[in-house]
């Protein structure tokens, strides 16, 4: 039996509207970097490669939010576009590391730019004290998420 209580407005919950934020800014993202020939996706990889956050595609999975067989062929697209190399580890063969190419680290500071330029989209109007407190609030809460949902392994 449905309760007679005002029903819940779920474009109100937080959870929408984290989704609804996030696929926005992937939008936005996407239009930014699409002149450059680079997906939101492919950026990530390539910022964990040139911050040196990542240089395996194991290292990159834990750095980048999204499924391992994605990143595996995103990374395959970098190859082939010239900005990422593979080179086959000397201390583990078994191991392959991947390496920004020279086109690559320079395209990166040039999609910074662009990245920056759609976060500022985002963020107009919202005082620089407001964006901190957010910022604070968001890695509350992905800290909780990775132990709720992750059991603390990251």
């Amino acid at each position: 039996m449905r309760s007679k209580s005002r029903p819940r407005d779920i474009q109100r919950e937080l959870g929408f509207l984290v989704g609804r934020l996030a696929s926005a800014m992937r939008t936005g993202l996407g239009r930014e970097l699409a002149p450059f020939n680079v997906t939101a996706a492919q950026w990530a990889i390539l910022e964990a490669c040139y911050q040196g956050e990542a240089d395996t595609l194991t290292s990159l999975s834990r750095v980048v939010p999204i499924d391992s067989a994605s990143i595996s062929r995103q990374v395959d697209r970098l190859v082939r576009a010239g900005l990422v190399r593979r080179r086959r580890s000397k201390r583990d063969r078994r191991l392959v590391n991947l390496i920004l190419t020279d086109a690559g680290n320079r395209l990166v500071p040039e999609l910074t730019e662009r990245v920056q330029a759609n976060n500022a989209k985002f963020l107009a109007g919202i005082a620089e004290h407001e964006q901190q407190a957010v910022l604070r609030t968001l890695q509350r809460m992905l800290d909780n998420a990775n132990v709720a949902v992750y059991d603390g392994d990251s």
